[in-house]
């Protein structure tokens, strides 16, 4: 992206900030195109606070805006806790979404982000397109239906607004692809009464939390179903999002996705890039960069606080001083506000029990199971109370966005640092409780083994049929990247065989073949014993494959050493089509010609890979 050219959305962070997230993107722009051919369903973007949702979505918007191919409009509402009659919110969301539809058939970027323009001015401007104009008239029919309205016949108004981006793409040649954060703030911030009694109610804090308002993301329920406009909905309120759309009317309507932090190499990217920009010159060494992506589980939003800390004295020269950054963080930063603000605003959740110290130490014990199933029974083992008890308060935290489910089972978010706040804030206000230890010294350690392994995953999967230099894979001659399918790390057995952890695998997209990794990550030469152990990792695939009465793909095996290659090996890669090997410069190339800002580093000689 051009930092020159006018975006439809204004993005909030500078354009390489943007970091990772390409999978997800590209899985989204692919619902957004599907849409014309009636192939998407409406879709539910899940993720803890400030994971990057927003960010993603704002990027989304941006990427097809600019496809007319897709002739999928994309109507993006950003959704805010403001209190407002239905009346007023109701001239608001169709205003937005007529002026974005016609920004996008006639393809004015200026228009789709002028916020200040009303309705009546929108019908002023002449359209060059079929569909902008057809757009055009139906917003005129709208305003007049409008205008003669009131309060008294707001909601009949709302339901036919909502129909409107299928009507218009049953009447033309562009669909729509409804995308709206912050969804479930639509159940609590609009009020279906005059704006004078909302005035007076309001001022008397007799619409708190939402009391009064009107359910407005249960009256969805037909456009939840749309095929033509289907909806891309997100929320950082993860347990409110989820019940918002599986519960009551819109229950069986929407699929999911899951955003996840960043991948650690990925987070050490974002740290090179936020110290760029907010790091008043200061640097960091690849090596460190990894260490405090590790330490913080590669959350965009850590990375960012700890590149912009006021901690007295902020150097990362080593992993001492990065500790004392994110301890800084954790304890008095940014991290600890919005951790405490958060715990303040789910009070009745988190701190409300019949016995408050017992409520205090279950959710101290349920730090241990970071990105864990929680064990309630252990937990009440542990401190001597019923697990009935635990249970009760693992279903609070799950309303206050602290646990998430899934398959009927409580898992913990994937947040070391949620549960550094947890132990610091609770630990110090309980005796007699067990030192529990958060420590990512191990992580960091399997980290180092298996980092060329993550640069080899987070690479491929950003592959999309580029050409890159044949030397990168020891070629002579370009080499086309594949668009992946999946990539991931894969263990392999048949039935009279032992079992064969692969690297890394992934299964090129629309094309029977796979590619299988691996990955040697010391200073030595990569010898025959490694080839050969791939060799007989794939001849188990192909057997595993078989006994599942499953198709055979064709392998295309990579070799990837820091260390380089014997020449045996070398003598062998060139004799064979079927197999590419990279050195350390190939991978690094690679790594960097997808996004990375640093070279990998090479780790101590007696870190084996």
């Amino acid at each position: 992206m051009s930092e020159n050219k006018i975006w439809p959305v204004e993005e909030m962070v500078h354009e390489d900030e943007f970091t990772d997230r390409v999978e997800l993107l590209r899985e989204l722009d692919l619902w957004v195109a599907a849409i014309q051919h009636m192939g998407s369903p409406s879709t539910a973007l899940i993720a803890p606070r400030r994971i990057g949702k927003t960010v993603l979505l704002d990027r989304l918007v941006n990427t097809v805006f600019f496809k007319p191919e897709y002739k999928v409009a994309p109507f993006y509402f950003k959704m805010t806790r403001e209190k407002r009659t239905l009346r007023e919110f109701l001239l608001v969301y169709a205003t937005t979404f007529f002026r974005q539809y016609l920004a996008y058939c006639e393809q004015d970027t200026i228009l789709f982000r002028n916020t200040g323009m009303d309705l009546a001015s929108l019908l002023d401007r002449r359209a060059t397109s079929a569909a902008g104009q057809c757009a055009q008239e139906r917003a005129e029919i709208f305003l007049e239906r409008y205008n003669r309205g009131s309060d008294e016949n707001a909601l009949n108004h709302w339901d036919a607004l909502i129909r409107e981006p299928e009507e218009l793409a049953s009447f033309t040649d562009v669909r729509t692809a409804v995308i709206i954060d912050e969804f479930q703030d639509m159940q609590f911030c609009v009020y279906n009464i005059p704006k004078k009694l909302l005035l007076e109610m309001d001022a008397k804090r007799l619409l708190e939390d939402g009391r009064g308002a009107i359910r407005l993301a249960n009256t969805f329920d037909r456009q939840a179903q749309s095929r033509k406009a289907p909806m891309l909905v997100s929320g950082s309120a993860v347990t409110m999002v989820f019940r918002t759309v599986m519960g009551g009317p819109l229950g069986g309507r929407f699929d999911f996705t899951y955003m996840k932090p960043m991948s650690v190499p990925d987070g050490a990217n974002l740290l090179h890039t936020t110290l760029k920009y907010y790091g008043q010159g200061r640097t960091i060494s690849p090596e460190l960069a990894l260490y405090a992506s590790t330490q913080v589980g590669g959350h965009p939003y850590y990375l960012y606080c700890l590149a912009t800390s006021k901690c007295e004295g902020k150097e990362f020269t080593d992993e001492n001083s990065i500790e004392r950054i994110i301890r800084y963080e954790i304890e008095n930063g940014k991290i600890y506000g919005f951790w405490r603000t958060h715990f303040d605003n789910n009070r009745e959740q988190i701190n409300k029990d019949d016995d408050s110290e017992l409520g205090k130490k279950i959710i101290y014990y349920f730090t241990r199971y970071n990105n864990q199933s929680v064990d309630t029974k252990a937990i009440a083992e542990k401190l001597k109370v019923p697990k009935k008890a635990v249970a009760a308060k693992i279903e609070k935290l799950y309303a206050a966005d602290l646990v998430y489910r899934t398959a009927e089972k409580f898992y913990s978010f994937n947040d070391i640092c949620l549960m550094r706040f947890i132990k610091f804030v609770y630990e110090q206000d309980l005796e007699g409780v067990d030192e529990i230890d958060l420590s990512q010294q191990g992580l960091i350690n399997t980290m180092k083994g298996k980092f060329l392994e993550m640069v080899a995953e987070v690479s491929m999967v950003k592959f999309n049929h580029e050409r890159l230099p044949g030397a990168w894979f020891g070629r002579s001659k370009e080499v086309e990247v594949p668009l992946f399918q999946y990539v991931r790390t894969q263990t392999v057995k048949a039935a009279a065989s032992p079992a064969y952890q692969i690297d890394v695998l992934g299964k090129e997209q629309n094309n029977n073949r796979v590619w299988l990794c691996e990955c040697k990550y010391t200073r030595a030469a990569m010898g025959r014993t490694q080839m050969e152990k791939l060799e007989s990792a794939a001849q188990v695939f192909r057997q595993q494959l078989k006994e599942e009465g499953r198709m055979v793909p064709k392998i295309q095996f990579w070799l990837i050493s820091a260390g380089g290659f014997t020449d045996e090996v070398l003598k062998i890669i060139r004799s064979r089509e079927d197999m590419y090997a990279s050195d350390y410069d190939g991978i690094n190339s690679i790594f960097k010609a997808f996004g990375s800002n640093y070279s990998i580093p090479l780790f101590s000689k007696d870190q084996a890979g």
